[in-house]
């Protein structure tokens, strides 16, 4: 079916190769640490009934049983529990394995996918170690728009629930070629890709796809598409971008791009995939009317939540624009009584600014999300006129109503001088390197809460 990996593979690891109590011990740290961004994560239970606290309990105790059972190779990985989940319209079911397994599983993660970067595409970038993320790819995207030449021949191919979808089979062979199927190694990623989970009180044992909400499965999904990556970025002056299960094709010569999805479409019949009719297509992008036969004209595309203009402009998808706005209007309600005690205008306006610049400066879920959609955005008319509505959201609580003539009664300059955050001018800041990543804002939000709480007890 694929060539033969490259000889950088022929290696075959085994366990001793990458197991380490250090490494373990990274991993404890990482799955104990997690918790303190969503902490109903540390309440989370599989079939064992634990929770993270549950299972800290225990102290270091409980680390050096699984370090022993891991260096005398007799760990083996218990069911995991099988959750239904709807991502915001999607369903999904999600496996929570016990914590045990978890640490175990980020452990494997972690580790091979060090181990295994070289071999990995340059231009696959979810999951992946060190400089790749989505950052990266949509970066590239940009880049490429922007070096001229129209127009650009485009196809686009999304996977049909990629991860329940895997093929077991296909997925050792893959797995052969990089561990020794001898080692102990080997037994475990096997138990992670043929993994037993509980459904309703009874215990069953997948046939097809991976343990969708585990770390190991994330890099078993490049491994899978590891030689369509390479397949696909061999066919000349063709540009590859996949982001897990995103695939899009791009090229200024339109034989190429046929050709990439001639080929596209057959690996992945070969590997037993789909792709949802919904998310595919073929463009011809260009700011002049262009026909085409097979490519359907057009002047943009949305790719991952971005809409990417023909010229190489870049602004916000219309769904994710609403999304932006409705963290300011959930703010504003689960605030209401805080600015509503207020008995004059001025003082609810300020009231109402605070709360709109904790949408932007705090929660590090919130700030992630708005500050990876400015990184990328150029389009600043399209952030003034989000600017100008979150104005209009103010005054309409304040005074009643969304109506212009609010504006007579208290001005954009004058909300801004009360603190209300202006998307245009935190771009800038982002652009300029003058804002801290989410994480670091978190940690001197929680230090300062720590010390005043200290301060409190003295």
């Amino acid at each position: 079916m694929f060539s033969q990996p490259r000889r950088e593979t022929e290696y075959r690891l085994r366990w001793r190769d990458i197991y380490s109590e250090a490494e373990l011990c990274r991993s404890a740290l990482r799955i104990y640490t997690k918790p303190l961004f969503q902490w109903r994560k540390a309440l989370c239970a599989s079939v064992d009934g634990r929770t993270l606290y549950d299972f800290a309990s225990r102290g270091l105790r409980g680390l050096d049983e699984l370090h022993s059972s891991l260096r005398r190779e007799r760990f083996v990985f218990r069911p995991a529990l099988a959750l239904p989940y709807n991502f915001n319209g999607k369903h999904r079911t999600l496996y929570i394995s016990p914590w045990e397994e978890r640490i175990v599983d980020l452990l494997l993660y972690r580790v091979l996918n060090r181990r295994l970067h070289r071999s990995f595409s340059q231009n696959t970038y979810a999951y992946r170690d060190r400089a790749f993320g989505l950052d990266t790819c949509q970066c590239r995207i940009a880049k490429f728009l922007r070096s001229g030449g129209e127009p650009i021949y485009l196809v686009k191919r999304d996977i049909a629930n990629y991860f329940g979808s895997v093929n077991h089979d296909l997925l050792l062979e893959r797995v052969r070629l990089i561990i020794d199927e001898t080692d102990y190694l080997f037994r475990l990623v096997e138990q992670r890709i043929a993994f037993s989970y509980s459904d309703n009180g009874r215990i069953q044992h997948a046939r097809v796809g991976i343990p969708f909400g585990s770390a190991m499965a994330c890099l078993l999904a490049n491994i899978y598409l590891q030689q369509l990556d390479r397949r696909l970025e061999a066919i000349p002056e063709l540009n590859y971008f996949r982001y897990a299960d995103d695939l899009l094709l791009m090229t200024r010569d339109r034989h190429k791009a046929i050709e990439g999805a001639q080929v596209l479409e057959r690996l992945l019949a070969e590997l037993r995939l789909t792709c949802k009719p919904s998310h595919s297509a073929e463009m011809v992008l260009s700011r002049k009317a262009t026909s085409d036969n097979y490519f359907v004209p057009a002047s943009h595309f949305r790719h991952l939540g971005l809409r990417f203009d023909a010229g190489g402009g870049v602004s916000l998808a219309r769904d994710k624009q609403r999304k932006i706005q409705n963290l300011f209007r959930f703010a504003f309600r689960r605030n209401r009584r805080r600015w509503k005690k207020a008995t004059d205008a001025y003082s609810k306006a300020r009231l109402l600014a605070d709360v709109a610049a904790d949408v932007i400066t705090r929660g590090v879920r919130n700030v992630a999300i708005i500050d990876y959609y400015l990184k990328h955005v150029d389009d600043e008319q399209q952030l003034r006129l989000l600017d100008r509505w979150l104005a209009e959201e103010v005054l309409s609580l304040i005074f009643g109503g969304h109506k212009q003539s609010h504006f007579r009664r208290m001005s954009f300059t004058e909300l801004r001088a009360l603190g209300l955050p202006s998307l245009v001018h935190r771009r800038r800041l982002i652009l300029r390197g003058e804002i801290e990543s989410p994480f670091f804002m978190w940690r001197k939000q929680r230090a300062a809460r720590t010390l005043r709480g200290t301060v409190a007890r003295l």
